[in-house]
């Protein structure tokens, strides 16, 4: 028996199915790009259309950016106009309120000076109620006389409360409202005096009107008599 021996070389199979695995891919693309071409499409023209994409991509994404930065601008000036705006609102409010204060003080020292009624010398120059708790008033009363007039002014001010209690008419006078049994005010001044102090209301009472007596000493011919509706506790009520 003769054996014959050959040689083997792994190598060079590798190389070949290799060189066909290339071979057969180059193939097979420039048949399938062949036939995108017999079909009328141009893959140049193609990436020239895909660079011009890309082209107009970026130049959007800049318009996008720049755009923000518009918006976030114009945020800004709105914020900042809004913040003067608000500003000035609160200024002339204050501007309001002190010329109102000025206005009454003016109207006050008025009264004093030269007021309209200046025969009968004294004068309620200003009552006010406001809310001071549940069933709590705090009222002020403001006298004045006429500044030519250099004798004191002495008496008293009595208050009285009238209004509902279980559906019945009912009126308190200044002791069964305060804290202390305190009847009335008594008052001593030569231009102008202010009196002042909270009314306590029972409960179960609607008060409807207060009125103001000013009684002068020894002069009681001369009282004076105001009736004011009792205000709301949102529009404190002012007289004067």
């Amino acid at each position: 028996m003769h054996l014959k021996v050959k040689p083997h070389h792994p190598w060079k199979t590798r190389l070949f199915v290799a060189f066909g695995i290339v071979a057969l891919a180059v193939g097979g693309w420039s048949l399938y790009d062949y036939g995108r071409y017999m079909a009328g499409y141009d893959s140049a023209e193609s990436g020239r259309e895909i660079v011009q994409l890309l082209a107009s991509v970026d130049a959007l994404n800049a318009e996008i950016e720049k755009l923000r930065e518009q918006k976030a601008q114009l945020e800004r000036a709105a914020q900042i106009e809004r913040q003067a705006y608000e500003e000035q609102e609160a200024t002339l409010k204050a501007l309001q309120g002190e010329i109102l204060e000025l206005k009454e003080e003016l109207a006050f020292y008025r009264g004093i000076v030269s007021p309209r009624e200046a025969s009968r010398g004294l004068r309620l120059q200003s009552f006010t109620l406001e809310p001071n708790g549940p069933r709590s008033w705090r009222y002020k009363v403001v006298l004045t006389q006429v500044l030519k007039n250099d004798r004191l002014a002495r008496g008293a001010v009595r208050l009285q409360v009238e209004g509902l209690q279980g559906g019945q008419p009912r009126s308190f006078d200044l002791s069964a409202l305060s804290e202390k049994p305190v009847k009335e005010l008594p008052y001593r001044f030569k231009y102008f005096q202010n009196l002042e102090g909270d009314l306590i209301l029972p409960d179960g009472f609607t008060p409807l009107r207060i009125t103001v007596r000013i009684l002068p000493r020894g002069r009681r011919k001369d009282a004076i008599e105001k009736t004011i509706d009792w205000p709301t506790q949102e529009k404190p009520d002012h007289v004067g």
